[in-house]
């Protein structure tokens, strides 16, 4: 997996595997959304509560927030375009953060074939954070908020 930032688009390459692909050739119209978090992974690295650092993280947001904070799917929305066939090389994603509020981040993404560049895919994922201690939603610091500012479209 490879990653490059160009302003506020951070382009992420996941590779796909043999098993993503369904029996039409293509990649899976379910797996595109585990391809989706494979790239906001990318992005924000591995969330706290999995245990793993968030060191190649290209905004490291999830290593900001406070221990027992968890980053939770509230929306998932998805367009398909085109057909992405399976090729075995990695596909490019492009993301953005498209909205911050205290609460949440919308994060968007453009998935494109790696052979052809069509456009293959368009969606965005809400991310909303819970702190499993307090057992409640919590906000997002100033602190926090200001780091994804440099990112948001």
């Amino acid at each position: 997996m490879t990653t490059q930032a160009q302003s506020t688009v951070l382009t992420v390459h996941i590779p796909l595997r043999w098993g993503d692909m369904d029996a039409y050739g293509h990649v899976n119209n379910v797996t595109l959304l585990q391809i989706l978090e494979e790239a906001r992974i990318a992005v924000f690295g591995a969330p706290p509560s999995s245990g793993k650092g968030s060191a190649l993280a290209l905004i490291p947001l999830f290593s900001e927030l406070e221990e027992g904070t968890q980053a939770l799917v509230a929306e998932n929305h998805i367009k398909y375009r085109a057909q992405l066939e399976y090729r075995g090389e990695p596909v490019r994603i492009e993301v953005r953060l498209t909205a911050v509020t205290p609460a949440t981040v919308t994060v968007t993404y453009e998935v494109f074939d790696p052979v052809t560049g069509t456009h293959c895919v368009s969606g965005s994922t809400v991310l909303a954070f819970y702190h499993s201690t307090h057992q409640r939603l919590t906000r997002l610091t100033k602190e926090q908020r200001d780091l994804l500012a440099g990112y948001t479209a």
